[in-house]
């Protein structure tokens, strides 16, 4: 589950809506990848528009890139539609804020490193969702060779 600012929510592990070719993660987590597990979004720093200090962290991730993506609406009341090999969480106005990879050296995990609030044209008392949706060209549990992690839904503060 999320921590830090944010509420995490649209899990593959069987809580909403079913993975794609029965790929459930654990709990909290996205639909599973080729490693087995799901990937996992979560937040760290604040909600504080002010602040500007939001960083997203995503782990348990497969080898290649990756994009933090923004949407204003939680897809399906919060549980997602299958999309890929696994659940896309965030839709409407989506904005995508940044490519990141994951390898070996960094633990297969990965963070945001741009202004969150501020690239996503973010504004005080406005709830923003995240998803991290990534490569995974290994053995693709569904064979479509990418997939998403959980979504964090945030409520900005100013």
């Amino acid at each position: 589950a999320a921590a830090g600012p944010g509420t995490s929510y649209c899990s593959g592990d069987g809580s909403g809506t079913a993975c794609p070719c029965s790929n459930s993660g654990g709990a909290g987590e996205g639909c599973a990848n080729d490693t087995g597990s799901g990937a996992v979004l979560s937040g760290s720093g604040s909600a504080s528009i002010f602040s500007d200090d939001l960083v997203l962290s995503a782990s348990n991730l497969t080898p290649g890139p990756g994009l933090f993506f923004q949407g204003d609406n939680a897809v399906n009341s919060g549980n997602g539609n299958p999309f890929g090999d696994g659940l896309r969480c965030a839709g409407g106005s989506v904005i995508r804020l940044e490519v990141r990879f994951s390898n070996s050296g960094n633990g297969f995990t990965t963070e945001s490193t741009v202004s969150i609030a501020t690239l996503g044209g973010v504004s005080a008392g406005q709830t923003k969702r995240y998803q991290f949706w990534h490569r995974d060209a290994g053995t693709s549990p569904c064979s479509s060779l990418f997939n998403l992690t959980n979504g964090v839904e945030v409520t900005y503060s100013a």
